[in-house]
Formats: structure tokens, C-alpha cells, sequence
């Protein structure tokens, strides 16, 4: 029986659903007491895409030096020490896959309790994450075919907030053009909002995770990734903008479901709990996206010998399926918010790195142009890691 493989939608929406989720409801509320500036938050959103556009260049060319599945685990098993790739694997596992998914089901929660409360919230998050993995534990065609309708759903929802967003009449903030505003780029505050952005914008490489499921992966792979980062950046930017324009930055200061705050600021108190629970439920499709692509990297780690493919094509791998599954609950019922997306972010920015600086002393020899996106995501990446830690 020969093994299905997905389109190029497909793996676009796949690079969108996993990018658009948790960090841009969310994480404003975390950078705005360190940047109180409309201006630098929304060039601190424009920066991360460009990163993350940098990164997916990248990944391109990884994976013209190393075709086959796995994402960061395949390449830096193949071009580091063996004992790295352990390293790249749990990484993958936990801050990839696993706390992603825990933390869009914690906003989701926030968000879906707007609107009802007679559920608990990290009750609500399990019972979601629960349905959604038994969903994908049917077939391939199956969970493709769901994820692809739950991306269309979200972009154009998305679209329509924008919109009402951008003819919404007040002014909650002043734009503050002024070059003075521009002082807070050089600041720690603007450096570690990066991170939040940066776990916002992780999901550019998630077609690289399944290479071998993809048709003609080297075009549909460049595609995706390109043309996914861009629509993302985009649509980051003007909800962003929606956000700051329609709710005081006073208000978002350490809230987590910002996207409610700002919707009851353009639909009234009625309206805002609609479209409160509405982006919980887009939120289903990024929960979808890392519990459809997660488990096959664990897979190819855990159950294949030596790093190669199995001969036996296996469209669902259940035992990477329940692991993944665990670990998503552990996180949930043990640790924070934001203490999960700092460590995430940190653990998934060092890996992305460990994977790009391969292409600096690979054996094949890449073009001076080809080489300004690795140069910069590098330098963007180290230099946030550096604040933090200094």
C-alpha cells in the first residue's frame, strides 16, 4: 500500500497553524511594562518575523544538505557528536512540542473562560488536549484534512478582527513615532520581549519535521516555509496593531488573554465574549498542528534504529503519540505560564541555533548570498541569549 503523502497547502497551513497560537494572544502582556511604546512593539514584532524568515532561509538549506524527517533532531544528529542529537531530541519533546501545546491549552482556557466558567481551567485544557490527540490517532488523511479546514477557518477569522479592528474608531494609545522611543531597541526589555516573540513566531520549520510525508519535499518545503513566515509576519503586525490601538497598554500589563481584552474594546462586553470564544477555538488548530506533527519526531528518535527511516511506513505513530501526550499533561498540571514559555523559548532558540551553525562548516559550499539569513539569525539569536543571561 503505497503511503500517503500532503500537498503543498497543506504543509503551508501546517507552518501557519503551528506558528499562529499561543504567543501572539498572550505574550503582549508580557512586553509591554519593559517597552511602553506602540512604535517599538510593533518594530519588536516586525523584528521577529524577519527572524524567523531568516531562520526558515535556513532550514532551507538544511534541508538541501540533509533531506529526510526529524527537524533539528535529524540535523544536528547529522553533522554533531552523537550525544548532541540526545540533547536536540528532548528539546524537541519538551519545549518543540510538548509546552507549546500546553500552553495554547491554557490560553485557551483563559479565553474559553470569557465566556463560560463552569469548567476549571486546566480541567478544560486536559479535556482538550485529550480530544484532539485521540482525533489524530485515526489516519493521516484524516488529521491532514482537519488541519488544513481548522487553518482556513483561523486566518480568516483573523482577518475579519483586523479588519474591524483597524475601522474601530478609538485611540487607545499614541503611535509615538518619535526617534527618542527608539532608545528602548538597545535596552534588556526589548531583548527579552524578543524571546517572547521569537516562541510566538516557532512553528516557521514545522514542515521540515515530516520531509518524508511531503510531496515533492525540496519545492513544497521552501514554499511553505517562505510563504507561511511571510503571511504570518503580516497578519503578527496588524493584530498587534489592533491590540495597541484599541486597549491602553496600562490595561495588557501582565494579561494573558489580550485578544478578549481588545475584542470587548471594539464589539462591547457582549461582543468581546463572542470573540473571546471564538480565538479559543483557533487555538484548536495550533494544538492540532504540534499533536499532528510532534509524535513523528519523537518516532523517528525513539523507534527507528540509527536515525534512518523505517522500511514500514506507520501513518499514526501511537507509542511517540501517548509519550508526547504524558509529558503535554505533566507540564500542565506542574508548572506556570510563564514559566513554561521562557524555558521554552530559551531551550527552542540555543537548538535552532546548534542547527544553523552547521551550514557554516558543512563540507558543501554555499554562496555568499545564500549565507546573509544564517549570519543574521545567528547574531539575533545570541545576542537575545546573551542579555538573558548576563
Amino acid at each position: 500500500m503505497q503511503h500517503k503523502k500532503i500537498g503543498f497547502f497543506t504543509a503551508c497551513a501546517l507552518v501557519v497553524a503551528n506558528m499562529v497560537g499561543t504567543g501572539v494572544f498572550s505574550s503582549l502582556g508580557f512586553q509591554v511594562a519593559a517597552l511602553p511604546s506602540v512604535s517599538v512593539l510593533l518594530l519588536l514584532w516586525l523584528c521577529g518575523g524577519i527572524v524567523a524568515l531568516c531562520g526558515g532561509l535556513s532550514y532551507i538549506e538544511l534541508a538541501r544538505l540533509y533531506p529526510g524527517s526529524g527537524g533539528e533532531y535529524h540535523y544536528i544528529r547529522s553533522a554533531y557528536p552523537k550525544v548532541l542529537s540526545f540533547f536536540s531530541g528532548g528539546v524537541s519533546i519538551f519545549a518543540g512540542f510538548a509546552a507549546p501545546v500546553a500552553l495554547a491549552a491554557i490560553t485557551f482556557s483563559k479565553y474559553f473562560g470569557q465566556f463560560y466558567t463552569g469548567i476549571p481551567g486546566k480541567w478544560l485544557s486536559i479535556i482538550l488536549i485529550s480530544i484532539v490527540t485521540a482525533f489524530h490517532c485515526f489516519s493521516l488523511k484524516l488529521g491532514s484534512g482537519f488541519q488544513l479546514a481548522t487553518t482556513v477557518i483561523k486566518v480568516i477569522i483573523l482577518l475579519m478582527f483586523i479588519g474591524a479592528g483597524l475601522f474601530s474608531s478609538e485611540l487607545a494609545n499614541p503611535l509615538d513615532l518619535g526617534i527618542a522611543q527608539f532608545d528602548l531597541v538597545a535596552s534588556k526589555g526589548f531583548a527579552v520581549s524578543l524571546v517572547y516573540v521569537s516562541f510566538a513566531y516557532s512553528g516557521w520549520n514545522a514542515c521540515v519535521y515530516i520531509f518524508s510525508e511531503i510531496k515533492n519535499p525540496e519545492k513544497n518545503i521552501s514554499r511553505s516555509i517562505l510563504i507561511g513566515t511571510a503571511v504570518v509576519t503580516i497578519l503578527y503586525v496588524l493584530l498587534n496593531f489592533v491590540f495597541l490601538k484599541t486597549v491602553p497598554i496600562k490595561s495588557l500589563d501582565g494579561v494573558i488573554e489580550v485578544g478578549a481584552v481588545s475584542a470587548k474594546a471594539i464589539f462591547g462586553p457582549s461582543g468581546g465574549k463572542w470573540m473571546a470564544i471564538i480565538i479559543s477555538l483557533l487555538l484548536v488548530s495550533t494544538i492540532s498542528a504540534m499533536v499532528w506533527v510532534g509524535p513523528r519526531v519523537i518516532d523517528r528518535m525513539f523507534w527507528w534504529k540509527d536515525g534512518q527511516e523505517s522500511t514500514k511506513k506507520v501513518e499514526v505513530p501511537l507509542k511517540a503519540m501517548f509519550l508526547q501526550y504524558v509529558v503535554t499533561m505533566a507540564l500542565l498540571i506542574t508548572d506556570t505560564f510563564e514559566g513554561i514559555l521562557i524555558s521554552a523559548g530559551v531551550l527552542l532558540c540555543l537548538s535552532s541555533c546548534l542547527c544553523v551553525a552547521i551550514l557554516f562548516f558543512n563540507k558543501r559550499q554555499i554562496s555568499f548570498q545564500r549565507m546573509i539569513a544564517p549570519t543574521f539569525f545567528l547574531i539575533a539569536n545570541i545576542y537575545t541569549m546573551v542579555v538573558l543571561l548576563t
